[in-house]
């Protein structure tokens, strides 16, 4: 229920159209119901009495002799029961309460007979007499009419689904927008440990499933179950007595229903992951298709491709199984209830009887066109069960996705806010890790063992210096870095800027401080100035050539015919890793942050690139804090850096200036000596 209170709440806002779309369902319902009714004029026409005035003559003097019969036989009555004295014997006690009893019944009898005598008087008079007297043109003029009520109800059903298509689509528009506001709110740890593929098939295959079934709900579901109510009432009306034994099999349906729901919801949780996996494939294969190309394992990519899809087909054909099961499964009990009507029904008809083994099931003998639209009518409400079966099998289907996507909106970020978050100052004083020791979170699902990437990591950074951080692969470098930004928060120990710890300050005033160069620049499909004003949307243009100036982005780009406004592509990938780099800087100089954080920025650039690289650096991070995750120490970087800190196994081992570090540091030494070989190399 919280699944759909939840739904209820997006649907909220649309309630008028709603409100609209079932109407016009009421309508073709009726409508429905109707258009069989008119069966029973028909049937009249081609039984006993062939003309409408005929049926009604005889029924109106066969309902007029029935009154007299029973007037007569409670005036015999009145007259016995004045012959039984009040307090007589027990015997005649029990004689006159058969006879009372007897009153009564003849009494809503007579009532039933008036009532159906004046309706049929008002039919005859404002109805029947102004009908055509001809049998083909009283065909003809049924049918016409039977063709309008069709019209009408097709033209009602059309209304209805386009405005329970335009809700569902509005609301999973709603639903999209709020899923993607809930990705951006969490770290980047819990979106990755779900993997872009999840995320991205509940984008698309899951929202949109949910549109459709939204729509049918919307639709069908509603106008289906309504149109068996109507047919029902029109039952209950003729004889609910006959009714309620049909109505005694619909328990035995719903548990058959809810039994297949049970089943669908598993298959389509199922479903729904074996499209995930399919679209990690491609992910993962698309983003490493020269990997795939170089080493010739396309036959690999296409295998393992081939599986993921015939996994998916037997998840879905299970669902297939399940709905194709729901149809047949429901029109079989639907029979078994009718015939359960039909046959004493029959049996009244046949023999003119108006009870079964004592028990009254008609006020008077039924006759075959009361048969007929008897029959007519159980069709009509079989029909749309039948069709509900497979509605019923959508509701429960967009149940399980809807619970999907609200467990996926529900997500907690690993970065919980202050409960009250303290005032963030301009960073001025320091930076200071505390005893951090940090260890990345796994999926549930993954048993593996993960070592600590920081262990007990203690380190201060003044205000305003340049700092580099080095150290063998997989000792933390990254990871300190991350901290800052508070991507990831430590396990144990804190952050500090100027004293006030990261965890009690909002993101957003930690955030405004720094700009983040990453190792793997991300540049979005747009044109290069664009990506620059990223760090800052509300600059000028005049300040993001100046900053593509620092950067040196423009001595690529005026050699280009759209200059700064060329794009980029998709990734970046029409530009060079140096160009992409450039870039990167240039959206963090806009920035102007008071830290500035560089991880491995020349990573992926010639000597060419790197040299403007660091030249660009060299003025840009006079008078700020600067965090420079490398590898590569080349002497035009060593003169603007104020100090080196050595990171190995998740601790500071060393800290200082190039000549301290080669002297002390055996760390140091191996990393220097590894890169002065692959320099002379």
């Amino acid at each position: 229920m919280k699944t759909w209170s939840r739904l209820g709440l997006l649907v909220w806002p649309y309630r008028r159209k709603l409100i609209l779309s079932a109407s016009f369902g009421v309508i073709a319902a009726l409508l429905w119901s109707f258009e069989l009714l008119l069966t029973f004029p028909i049937t009249i026409m081609f039984g006993e009495h062939h003309t409408l005035a005929d049926y009604s003559h005889h029924e109106m003097v066969k309902t007029s002799n029935a009154i007299e019969f029973r007037n007569t036989r409670l005036a015999q009555l009145d007259e016995q029961l004045r012959l039984i004295p009040e307090n007589g014997e027990r015997r005649r006690a029990s004689e006159r309460v058969e006879v009372i009893e007897d009153q009564q019944r003849l009494r809503m009898e007579v009532d039933v007979y008036t009532s159906k005598l004046w309706t049929l008087s008002w039919v005859e008079s404002k109805i029947i007499r102004n009908l055509p007297t001809d049998q083909f043109q009283m065909f003809a003029l049924l049918f016409a009419f039977i063709l309008l009520v069709t019209f009408a109800k097709g033209l009602a059903g059309y209304c209805q689904d386009v405005l329970a298509g335009s809700v569902a689509e509005s609301v999973v528009i709603d639903l999209r927008q709020r899923l993607f506001r809930s990705a951006l709110r969490l770290d980047p740890q819990t979106l990755s440990l779900e993997g872009t593929s999840v995320w991205l098939t509940d984008f698309t295959y899951s929202l949109q499933n949910l549109a459709n079934a939204m729509t049918e709900m919307g639709g069908r579901v509603v106008r289906e179950p309504l149109k068996a109510v109507a047919c029902l009432a029109a039952l209950l009306y003729f004889n609910w007595k006959l009714t309620l034994v049909f109505l005694l099999f619909m328990p035995v349906l719903g548990g058959l229903f809810h039994w297949l729901g049970l089943r669908l919801k598993r298959a389509a949780n199922r479903t729904v992951d074996s499209m995930s996996r399919i679209y990690k494939r491609l992910e993962e294969t698309f983003n490493n298709v020269k990997a795939v190309i170089a080493f010739d394992r396309a036959g690999r990519h296409r295998r393992e491709f081939h599986r993921e899809n015939k996994n998916f087909y037997q998840q879905a054909m299970k669902l297939v199984q399940i709905d194709a099961m729901s149809g047949p499964a429901a029109e079989l009990l639907g029979m078994l209830a009718a015939s359960a009507v039909l046959l004493p029904a029959a049996f009244l008809v046949l023999r003119s009887q108006t009870t079964i083994w004592g028990i009254p099931l008609a006020p008077s003998p039924p006759t075959f066109p009361d048969l007929a639209l008897f029959y007519v009518l159980l069709a009509g409400v079989l029909e749309p069960v039948r069709k509900f079966s497979k509605f019923y099998n959508t509701i429960r289907q967009s149940t399980a996705i809807a619970e999907r996507l609200f467990a996926r909106m529900d997500t907690a970020s690993l970065i919980a806010p202050p409960a009250v978050s303290q005032f963030m100052p301009v960073l001025s004083q320091s930076i200071e890790f505390r005893d951090v020791t940090f260890q990345y979170a796994k999926h549930v699902n993954d048993v593996t063992e993960r070592a600590f990437v920081l262990n007990g990591f203690d380190l201060t950074i003044n205000a305003g210096e340049t700092v580099a951080v080095v150290g063998p692969n997989g000792s933390g470098k990254s990871t300190l870095v991350n901290l800052l930004p508070r991507f990831y928060d430590p396990d144990r120990g804190d952050v500090f800027f100027d004293g006030v710890n990261l965890k009690d300050a909002k993101l957003r005033d930690i955030r405004e401080q720094i700009a983040l160069v990453p190792q793997e620049t991300l540049l979005f499909d747009d044109t290069i100035i664009e990506n620059i004003r990223y760090g800052r949307p509300d600059a000028s243009d005049d300040e993001v050539h100046d900053a593509a100036r620092r950067a040196h982005v423009l001595a690529f780009t005026d050699a280009m015919s759209l200059g700064l406004l060329t794009p980029v592509g998709e990734h970046g990938k029409q530009l060079s890793g140096g160009q992409r780099q450039r870039i990167a800087l240039a959206r963090a100089i806009l920035r102007n942050p008071h830290l500035l954080i560089l991880d491995e920025p020349t990573s992926a650039v010639d000597a060419q690139s790197e040299q403007l690289i660091h030249a660009s650096l060299r003025d840009f991070v006079k008078g700020r804090t600067t965090i420079l995750i490398t590898h590569c120490l080349t002497p035009t970087l060593l003169e603007f850096l104020n100090r080196i800190v050595v990171v190995d196994r998740g601790r500071v081992v060393a800290t200082g200036c190039h000549p301290e570090l080669l002297a002390t540091c055996q760390v140091y030494q191996r990393l220097w000596d590894a890169q002065t070989q692959r320099a002379a190399a």
